[in-house]
């Protein structure tokens, strides 16, 4: 679920990618190393840095600025899985391949009959056929090869595997005021920076965070032009981040619908 800090990570994260557009072991695009990080900078660490020609780039909240801007009503949403084991069935027979992990259900249809198996770790497609096999065996014949399984006389089969998928609401939807500060050796660099930083953070209307879409909106900021104790030449951004709070639950996703798996009647 976004939290403050997951808002922090992803306003960093656009700060780095605008600085270092080739990535973080190319020049960045000011030509000044910066460090881009949350939370305040440690004294000994910014004045290290600043003797260095490095800048840092901080991000962190602003107290006080809370507000809960809840206005929606609560809705479940959901996200398609993606499942990495696939199963085919062709006349007669069934073949699995791909990655096996947990959190997979996988599942053959013989004649009106399910069966399922819920994989554990150290699984493969190999064991799956086995473990599938083995269950079809108490009702008629299953012929094992490798990790296709074959049933001799039967005239309706199918296969599939799901992945759990994944569901969450809105709970409560809040905003903030996040402060963007660059600490620089130079009045230059410090320009430099912050209009780039600025730039880029204006081009984004909406924070990918964890997947939720988050309002970015600017809301104004200060220039430093006395280098201080620790000489360092700073500019500060300030912005408005709406963000929800949100509950998710890893939800089962449906196999054959309704019928009978494992000899039991079943839905799902």
């Amino acid at each position: 679920m976004p939290d403050q800090v997951d808002v922090e990570d992803a306003l960093a994260g656009v700060i780095a990618g605008a600085l270092y557009p080739a990535g973080p072991g190319a020049v960045s695009a000011v030509g000044t190393v910066c460090r881009v990080y949350r939370g305040w900078p440690v004294a000994d660490a910014l004045v290290a840095d600043l003797g260095a020609g490095i800048a840092d780039v901080t991000v962190q909240p602003v107290d006080g600025s809370f507000r809960d801007t809840t206005r929606y009503p609560v809705e479940w949403q959901g996200r398609a899985p993606v499942c990495p084991l696939v199963a085919e069935a062709s006349g007669s027979s069934v073949r699995f391949s791909g990655n096996a992990v947990p959190g997979i259900v996988a599942g053959v249809r013989v004649d009106g009959l399910a069966y399922a198996w819920r994989l554990d770790d150290g699984a493969s497609a190999g064991l799956v056929a086995a473990v599938l096999a083995g269950m079809v065996r108490a009702h008629r014949p299953a012929e094992l090869r490798g990790a296709a399984v074959r049933f001799p006389g039967a005239w309706d089969v199918g296969a599939r595997a799901v992945s759990d998928g994944v569901g969450g609401t809105e709970l409560r939807r809040q905003s903030g005021l996040f402060r963007v500060t660059a600490w620089c050796p130079s009045v230059e660099a410090r320009d430099r920076i912050s209009g780039l930083v600025d730039v880029a953070l204006a081009r984004v209307a909406f924070l990918d965070v964890m997947g939720w879409g988050c309002r970015v909106r600017a809301a104004g900021g200060r220039s430093s032009d006395e280098a201080g104790v620790v000489r360092a030449w700073r500019r500060e951004l300030m912005y408005r981040v709406e963000y929800p709070t949100v509950l998710e639950e890893s939800l089962p996703s449906m196999l054959f619908g309704a019928g009978s798996v494992n000899g039991a009647a079943y839905v799902g």
